[in-house]
């Protein structure tokens, strides 16, 4: 009876962080380059059943599944436009670069919306909505002299996207196997003036909650029925 404790504790525990995930999709819904998660589930240890250990039998039983990652999809959001002189969307693959000044840290984004921002050194930078200096095509901080001056942004791209460290705040952090990022060749993907939305499906997200939510009712309900045959196998011995 213990396995199906385990099993059914697991399977909501499972639930309960897919659950996380879809909040945190729905509440970056209107986030500006957010980019949705959606998780994986992964089976844990199975058991031979009647059967001594090394042989091969159909008669398994499972301690339970668990999510095993959450993968962010990158798929492109819809492109809207601001009007606004400092913001930025990219059509097609690639991030803005952003290098935080405090801990020399590069990050990348998708969220193009800029400003400017006055430095300890007179200079106006073009900064991210956290501060972070926007780098251009060389690497470096943009400095805006002249409002009337076309701003180049840098455009980088990585081959290998998946497994990047998430910053929050739709940041990602490159890993090693992810490479170093090239500069984008073709200008035009740059668009000044539009914004990117977030690409959150709200409707596949509720479908999503929907479907975990009876999943965790039907675990909730395998932990109280097996309670409920415990108590009586007790009851009975008694």
């Amino acid at each position: 009876m213990n396995y199906s404790f385990y099993s059914a504790t697991a399977a909501a525990q499972a639930q309960q962080r897919k659950f996380d995930v879809i909040a945190n999709n729905l509440s970056n819904a209107n986030t500006t380059g957010f980019k949705t998660k959606y998780v994986t589930f992964t089976d844990l240890m199975y058991q031979n059943m009647n059967a001594p250990e090394e042989e091969q039998t159909n008669l398994l039983r499972c301690a339970g599944s668990k999510l095993m990652k959450a993968d962010t999809d990158y798929v492109q959001g819809v492109i809207l436009p601001t009007d606004s002189q400092f913001d930025f969307a990219i059509d097609g693959d690639g991030f803005f670069a952003l290098f935080d000044p405090l801990n020399q840290q590069i990050s990348y984004t998708r969220n193009g919306h800029f400003s400017l921002s006055q430095q300890i050194n007179g200079d106006m930078y073009l900064v991210a909505e956290n501060g972070k200096w926007v780098l251009d095509k060389q690497g470096n901080p943009i400095v805006v002299e002249n409002y009337e001056d076309d701003v180049e942004v840098g455009v980088y791209i990585f081959d290998q996207k998946n497994g990047m460290f998430n910053l929050g705040h739709g940041e990602f952090l490159p890993q090693e196997k992810n490479g170093q990022p090239r500069l984008a060749e073709n200008d035009d993907d740059l668009i000044k003036g539009f914004l990117e939305c977030s690409n959150v499906e709200t409707e596949r997200e509720m479908i999503y909650l929907l479907e975990s939510q009876r999943a965790y009712q039907f675990a909730i309900k395998m932990i109280q029925t097996t309670d409920e045959i415990e108590a009586n196998i007790n009851s009975l011995r008694q």
